[in-house]
């Protein structure tokens, strides 16, 4: 089987370690060519060092490159009361053995790109200051980008504000030129990923494992049950997992390709993703792929089964 090329862009932030621990999980099927890093749940300078942690934690050498600090235009704001002051629910890992790669997120993104044998499929799982930039700056990188897995928006409804979602909040403006870039995009949005997650019970049982890995993940988890985002105390969200769940098994889902506007006004709206459900409306494959639907109980079985497996690779 031919593995994928991607680049995950992240914040870590509690679900993107999820997301990038199950990547790892998943190497016989993923090629991580890096890792690169965005101000978003927390600021630079700690999802930077918390990537650099996990992937420390985890004993690989995949290239760590740090990105941009703070939106386009917007003034930057992080989201301590979600996964806490150090972005990953005040779990304290060990202090990194990798070095940072690069300072300088957008030409590494291009050379990596520019340089890999064949297409690669970036998973933004964070605002997207970086990924836009990159269009920008270097466009001819479009020609090489198969696909923009993208974890953000909400075809009915907001988390940060009742109407946007905080990675599309967060760097509108950004979100905007990404959507609009004719790049093939996989959308991930709230409506998807409010059923894609773990029950207090998953949580509970790694919480109590002896094993590295899950015994961790249970840790950093049980911060979001401390919130008031989770469904009652019963069930939380792993957003970021979702956009690396869909390369794994796509066929969990169901999806429709339409139109995604993103609002970059100043008011309420900001942020907001329009997507346009209308059943009677048909949009060809050009248009965004917006996840709608999914098989919930396989996808925590799925996830549970990934990161248990790395219990066995990790000492």
């Amino acid at each position: 089987m031919t593995k994928r090329n991607i680049i995950i862009d992240c914040d870590p932030g509690i679900d993107d370690i999820i997301a990038l621990s199950l990547a790892i999980a998943n190497e016989d099927k993923l090629n991580i060519l890096g890792i690169t890093t965005v101000a978003g749940n927390q600021s630079i300078e700690k999802v930077t060092d918390n990537a650099l942690k996990v992937i420390s934690f985890y004993n690989k050498d995949i290239k760590v490159a740090q990105g941009q600090k703070s939106p386009l235009i917007r003034e930057k704001c992080v989201a301590s009361n979600v996964h806490g002051e150090n972005g990953m629910g005040d779990y304290q890992l060990p202090e990194p053995k990798n070095s940072l790669y690069s300072d300088n997120a957008i030409t590494f993104l291009r050379d990596t790109i520019m340089n890999s044998d064949s297409k690669v499929t970036m998973v933004p799982i964070g605002p997207l200051t970086n990924i836009a930039l990159l269009i920008k700056t270097f466009p001819e990188v479009k020609e090489k980008i198969e696909l923009l897995s993208i974890m953000g928006g909400s075809s009915y409804g907001g988390n940060y504000t009742p109407y946007a979602e905080f990675n599309i909040w967060a760097d509108p403006e950004a979100a905007r030129i990404v959507f609009d870039s004719g790049i093939p995009i996989v959308m991930s949005g709230l409506n998807i990923t409010h059923t894609t997650g773990l029950k207090r019970e998953d949580v509970d049982k790694l919480l109590k494992s002896n094993s590295k890995v899950s015994n961790m993940c249970g840790k950093i988890l049980d911060f979001y049950f401390r919130g008031d985002h989770v469904n009652n105390g019963k069930f939380t969200p792993i957003h970021d997992a979702c956009s690396i769940m869909y390369l794994l098994y796509p066929e969990l889902f169901k999806f429709k390709n339409t139109k995604v506007t993103v609002d970059c006004s100043e008011e309420i709206n900001r942020g907001n993703t329009s997507v346009d459900v209308r059943d009677w409306v048909n949009y060809d494959a050009s248009y965004p792929k917006v996840l709608m639907e999914t098989d919930s109980e396989k996808f925590t079985k799925l996830l549970l089964e990934s990161l248990y497996k790395l219990d066995n690779i990790i000492t």
